[in-house]
């Protein structure tokens, strides 16, 4: 993609959702690699989140079936 710089010193979010896997290129510069198919998996999510308690990975899962990388 190529558009205008926006002013300021401001840090930009591009949303990569679009974009298949592979390089991500931003007015010809390389921002690095992009692999959508690396989903979340489907199960797992919580309605309700508690991150209360010992550890546990499976806490407080959220964006199920989503790509783990998007902006």
């Amino acid at each position: 993609a190529n558009f205008d710089t926006p002013d300021g010193d401001d840090p930009i979010a591009l949303d990569l959702g679009g974009l298949g896997k592979g390089e991500a290129w931003v007015n010809g510069q390389s921002i690095g690699r992009y692999w959508p198919s690396y989903s979340s998996p489907q199960d797992g999510c919580s309605s309700s989140c508690n991150y209360r308690g010992a550890y546990n990975s499976n806490k407080c899962l959220k964006n199920c079936g989503m790509p783990s990388q998007r902006l």
